[in-house]
């Protein structure tokens, strides 16, 4: 199986929210931040570490992209495509990951549109203005 390396500068988008892609990344090195945004308003909804993979739902289900996906240092991040992987998996492990996904998509679904707040967690932080300036200049780019 091959990846393809791919080179990320700072505030550099590896995703957009709707976009078609479903193959899988790995973060190499780096640090990356998963966001939405409503408006002129842009949350942080987590920040990925190397080691963590993204891109797991659109990879099982191949809807679109749930999220916005932007590099916030230098990051180094693996694409592994869809069609090399699955081919290396099993059927049930791709059916196990396909119920998962649907799961996990219609609970992101109900948490936001009844805006419910986690009770006692550790939130992102917000984000400042001049860094939601920065980051929806380069989502709407």
């Amino acid at each position: 199986m091959e990846g393809f390396f791919l080179d990320f500068e700072p505030n550099q988008v590896i995703c957009r929210k709707d976009d078609p892609s479903s193959d899988l990344f790995y973060l190499k090195s780096g640090k990356l931040l998963i966001c939405t945004h409503q408006g002129t308003e842009v949350k942080a909804l987590a920040r990925i570490e190397p080691g963590e993979f993204i891109g797991e739902l659109s990879f099982f289900d191949g809807r679109p992209r749930s999220t916005h996906i932007i590099a916030i240092e230098k990051s180094v991040v693996v694409q592994i495509p869809k069609a090399e992987l699955s081919n290396l998996l099993p059927i049930w492990y791709l059916q196990i990951g396909i119920n998962l996904t649907k799961k996990i998509r219609l609970l992101d679904q109900v948490v936001q549109e009844s805006r419910i707040r986690k009770y006692n967690s550790q939130e992102e932080k917000p984000l400042t203005m001049a860094e939601q300036r920065t980051l929806l200049a380069a989502i709407t780019q």
